[in-house]
Protein backbone atom coordinates (compact mmCIF):
# COMPACT_ATOMS: atom_id res chain seq x y z
CA UNK A 1 0.00 0.00 0.00
CA UNK A 2 1.59 3.62 -0.92
CA UNK A 3 2.29 5.28 2.81
CA UNK A 4 0.24 8.13 1.43
CA UNK A 5 -3.21 6.77 2.42
CA UNK A 6 -2.10 5.76 5.56
CA UNK A 7 -0.24 8.41 6.26
CA UNK A 8 -3.79 10.74 5.83
CA UNK A 9 -5.58 8.47 8.24
CA UNK A 10 -2.75 8.53 10.69
CA UNK A 11 -2.85 12.09 10.79
CA UNK A 12 -6.58 12.30 10.91
CA UNK A 13 -6.97 9.82 14.07
CA UNK A 14 -3.94 11.76 15.97
CA UNK A 15 -5.47 15.35 15.74
CA UNK A 16 -8.89 14.01 17.07
CA UNK A 17 -6.97 12.25 19.82
CA UNK A 18 -4.84 15.38 20.66
CA UNK A 19 -7.93 17.82 20.89
CA UNK A 20 -10.79 15.62 22.57
CA UNK A 21 -9.41 15.85 26.00
CA UNK A 22 -10.52 19.20 26.19
CA UNK A 23 -14.23 18.46 25.23
CA UNK A 24 -13.81 16.36 28.88
CA UNK A 25 -12.82 19.53 30.78
CA UNK A 26 -15.94 20.80 32.78
CA UNK A 27 -15.71 24.59 32.80
CA UNK A 28 -15.91 26.09 36.05
CA UNK A 29 -19.08 27.59 37.19
CA UNK A 30 -16.58 30.71 38.65
CA UNK A 31 -14.94 33.17 37.89
CA UNK A 32 -11.73 33.39 39.73
CA UNK A 33 -8.52 31.95 39.63
CA UNK A 34 -9.27 29.83 42.39
CA UNK A 35 -12.30 28.04 40.32
CA UNK A 36 -9.62 27.03 37.32
CA UNK A 37 -7.45 25.68 40.45
CA UNK A 38 -9.63 22.23 40.05
CA UNK A 39 -8.68 21.79 36.04
CA UNK A 40 -4.91 22.41 36.87
CA UNK A 41 -4.10 18.51 37.18
CA UNK A 42 -6.08 18.03 34.35
CA UNK A 43 -4.34 20.35 32.02
CA UNK A 44 -1.04 18.69 33.30
CA UNK A 45 -1.93 15.82 32.07
CA UNK A 46 -2.96 17.14 29.15
CA UNK A 47 -0.14 19.45 27.76
CA UNK A 48 2.33 15.70 28.88
CA UNK A 49 0.07 13.80 26.63
CA UNK A 50 -0.88 16.79 23.86
CA UNK A 51 3.26 16.95 23.01
CA UNK A 52 4.59 13.79 23.94
CA UNK A 53 1.99 12.43 21.25
CA UNK A 54 2.72 15.76 19.18
CA UNK A 55 7.14 14.08 19.87
CA UNK A 56 6.05 11.26 18.80
CA UNK A 57 4.14 12.10 15.67
CA UNK A 58 7.00 14.13 14.58
CA UNK A 59 9.48 11.39 14.90
CA UNK A 60 7.78 9.19 12.92
CA UNK A 61 7.23 11.82 9.93
CA UNK A 62 10.82 12.50 10.16
CA UNK A 63 11.65 8.66 9.88
CA UNK A 64 8.42 7.60 7.17
CA UNK A 65 10.06 10.61 5.06
CA UNK A 66 11.41 8.60 2.50
CA UNK A 67 9.28 5.57 2.75
CA UNK A 68 7.05 5.01 0.18
CA UNK A 69 5.24 1.70 0.39
CA UNK A 70 4.11 0.40 3.46
CA UNK A 71 3.47 -3.77 4.55
CA UNK A 72 0.45 -5.41 6.11
CA UNK A 73 2.37 -5.71 9.36
CA UNK A 74 3.18 -2.16 9.46
CA UNK A 75 -0.28 -1.34 9.09
CA UNK A 76 -1.74 -3.25 11.50
CA UNK A 77 1.24 -2.04 14.08
CA UNK A 78 0.63 1.39 13.52
CA UNK A 79 -3.26 0.48 13.88
CA UNK A 80 -2.61 -1.08 17.28
CA UNK A 81 -0.46 2.22 17.98
CA UNK A 82 -3.09 4.07 17.26
CA UNK A 83 -5.94 1.79 19.56
CA UNK A 84 -3.80 2.57 22.46
CA UNK A 85 -3.60 5.87 21.28
CA UNK A 86 -7.03 6.60 21.13
CA UNK A 87 -7.09 5.78 24.87
CA UNK A 88 -4.90 8.54 25.88
CA UNK A 89 -8.08 11.10 26.38
CA UNK A 90 -9.72 8.97 28.79
CA UNK A 91 -6.36 8.12 31.04
CA UNK A 92 -5.41 11.87 30.72
CA UNK A 93 -8.88 12.67 32.57
CA UNK A 94 -8.75 10.11 34.87
CA UNK A 95 -4.80 10.57 35.82
CA UNK A 96 -6.30 14.32 35.95
CA UNK A 97 -8.80 14.19 38.65
CA UNK A 98 -6.82 11.37 40.42
CA UNK A 99 -3.09 12.39 40.48
CA UNK A 100 -1.94 11.13 42.91
CA UNK A 101 -3.27 7.76 42.64
CA UNK A 102 -1.43 4.41 41.84
CA UNK A 103 -4.10 2.89 39.39
CA UNK A 104 -4.88 5.78 36.97
CA UNK A 105 -0.99 6.89 36.97
CA UNK A 106 -0.20 3.05 36.29
CA UNK A 107 -3.08 2.34 33.53
CA UNK A 108 -1.96 6.17 31.91
CA UNK A 109 1.82 4.33 32.24
CA UNK A 110 0.95 1.21 30.72
CA UNK A 111 -0.77 2.89 27.77
CA UNK A 112 2.26 5.12 27.44
CA UNK A 113 4.53 1.71 26.84
CA UNK A 114 2.21 -0.13 24.68
CA UNK A 115 1.96 2.95 22.71
CA UNK A 116 5.84 3.02 22.56
CA UNK A 117 6.44 -0.50 21.95
CA UNK A 118 4.17 -0.42 18.94
CA UNK A 119 6.07 2.51 17.49
CA UNK A 120 9.49 1.01 18.18
CA UNK A 121 7.65 -2.69 16.30
CA UNK A 122 6.63 -0.17 13.42
CA UNK A 123 10.11 0.97 12.76
CA UNK A 124 11.73 -2.59 12.98
CA UNK A 125 9.24 -3.58 10.47
CA UNK A 126 9.82 -0.93 8.24
CA UNK A 127 13.72 -1.13 8.44
CA UNK A 128 13.32 -4.78 6.85
CA UNK A 129 12.80 -2.96 3.42
CA UNK A 130 13.70 0.17 3.43
CA UNK A 131 17.14 1.20 3.73
CA UNK A 132 16.58 4.81 4.89
CA UNK A 133 14.84 3.49 7.63
CA UNK A 134 17.85 0.80 7.99
CA UNK A 135 20.85 3.64 8.75
CA UNK A 136 18.48 4.99 11.52
CA UNK A 137 17.98 1.83 13.19
CA UNK A 138 20.64 1.69 15.43
CA UNK A 139 20.43 5.19 16.91
CA UNK A 140 16.79 4.52 17.08
CA UNK A 141 17.20 1.36 18.96
CA UNK A 142 19.27 3.39 21.53
CA UNK A 143 17.13 5.66 22.09
CA UNK A 144 14.01 3.50 22.42
CA UNK A 145 16.26 1.38 25.15
CA UNK A 146 16.94 4.42 27.01
CA UNK A 147 12.90 5.41 26.83
CA UNK A 148 11.75 2.29 27.57
CA UNK A 149 13.89 2.38 30.84
CA UNK A 150 12.83 5.34 31.65
CA UNK A 151 9.23 4.31 31.47
CA UNK A 152 9.66 1.04 33.15
CA UNK A 153 11.24 3.02 36.50
CA UNK A 154 8.71 5.20 36.23
CA UNK A 155 6.42 2.75 36.46
CA UNK A 156 7.69 0.82 39.45
CA UNK A 157 8.76 4.37 41.19
CA UNK A 158 5.10 5.35 40.42
CA UNK A 159 3.45 1.89 41.89
CA UNK A 160 5.95 1.26 44.81
CA UNK A 161 6.43 4.58 46.38
CA UNK A 162 5.23 7.86 44.14
CA UNK A 163 2.51 7.75 41.86
CA UNK A 164 3.46 10.89 40.20
CA UNK A 165 6.45 9.16 39.13
CA UNK A 166 5.30 8.20 35.98
CA UNK A 167 3.74 10.57 34.43
CA UNK A 168 7.32 12.80 35.67
CA UNK A 169 8.94 9.76 33.39
CA UNK A 170 6.95 10.03 30.43
CA UNK A 171 8.02 13.84 31.16
CA UNK A 172 11.82 12.85 31.13
CA UNK A 173 11.86 10.22 28.71
CA UNK A 174 9.65 12.99 25.94
CA UNK A 175 12.89 15.58 27.01
CA UNK A 176 15.55 12.67 26.60
CA UNK A 177 13.84 12.00 22.93
CA UNK A 178 13.72 15.64 22.02
CA UNK A 179 17.54 16.10 23.18
CA UNK A 180 18.61 12.93 21.36
CA UNK A 181 17.01 13.12 18.32
CA UNK A 182 17.66 16.47 17.96
CA UNK A 183 21.31 15.96 18.55
CA UNK A 184 21.20 13.10 15.97
CA UNK A 185 19.95 15.57 13.13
Amino acid sequence: MSKDRFVAFFDAIMAIIMTIVVLEFVIPSGTNWSDLGVLAYQVFAYAISFFWLGGMWINIHNLWHDVDIIDGGVLWTNIAMLFFSSMIPFFVVYVGRNINETIPQLLYGMDVLFITVCNEISVELLARHHDCVKTQIKSFRISVFIDLTIKIIGIIIGVTLFPMAIMISVIAAMIFLMVWRGIKK
